[in-house]
């Protein structure tokens, strides 16, 4: 396990990063923004001093709410961590199956409408401020299923049978990627604007991206040789 954890840490990574430009999360960024700072989308681009410290401050709240989501996940998937182990076998065929459904449904070769509805926590705009952000970054982790869904399925394969504070550690690098994402968007709005612009134009080529990696990290699963390829490029990288 130790000899393949930075390559289940890369992957993490990569699932934070992917999820936050998945194209059912990435046009929304600017409205939550907006809603957790209780700033226009003008105010958001003039950059004041005052206005950063706000964007900054909500931001790191939002992240936070959603990285206690996915570390809660991470310690409950850890906790059982003895009895994963023991049914690894069984386990890498099942989540492969899914990892493999999931990449077919990012490049968009099969459709389930079910994937396409959101469990989002309904909330009134007004009432969103800085109190409200860690709350609504906690519901986000578990309402953009069709966006966040297949990476999770990923990361809840690897860090099958391991122990708590590994899954959990997983799961924290998942949703750090995904909120330093987040924090620089805001911080960084007008630039964000226009490379939002420019991934918007070329979504096709992140699902097929996105998609190819499902199918391959399903398809190591499914045939047990994802252990082999995390050290292979644990080395690779090493």
């Amino acid at each position: 396990m130790e000899q393949s954890q930075h390559a289940d840490w890369v992957v993490a990574v990569i699932a934070g990063f992917l999820s936050f430009i998945s194209p059912c999360v990435l046009p929304l960024i600017p409205g939550y923004i907006s809603m957790i700072s209780g700033l226009s989308v003008e105010q958001l681009q003039q950059r004041r001093r005052a206005h950063l410290l706000r964007i900054l401050l909500s931001s790191v709240l939002f992240s936070a709410g959603l990285s206690l989501a996915f570390i809660l996940v991470g310690l409950g998937v850890g906790a059982a961590g003895q009895w994963l182990h023991s049914q690894r076998t069984i386990i890498n065929i099942v989540f492969g199956l899914v990892v493999i459904f999931f990449g077919l449904f990012v490049l968009g070769l099969v459709k389930l409408p079910a994937l396409y509805r959101d469990r989002r926590l309904r909330l009134n705009p007004t009432s969103i401020g800085l109190w409200g952000a860690p709350l609504l970054g906690f519901a986000f982790a578990f309402g953009w299923t069709p966006c966040i869904g297949p990476w999770a399925a990923s990361l809840l394969a690897v860090a099958a049978g391991q122990p708590p504070a590994q899954s959990a550690l997983l799961f924290t690098i998942f949703g750090a990627t995904f909120g330093v994402c987040f924090v620089a968007a805001g911080l960084l709005f007008a630039s964000a604007l226009r490379a939002f612009s420019f991934l918007q134009q070329n979504y096709r080529v992140i699902e097929i991206i996105s998609g190819t990696i499902l199918l391959l990290i399903g398809i190591l699963l499914l045939t047990q040789q994802w252990d082999r390829a995390a050290a292979w490029l644990t080395g690779l990288v090493g």
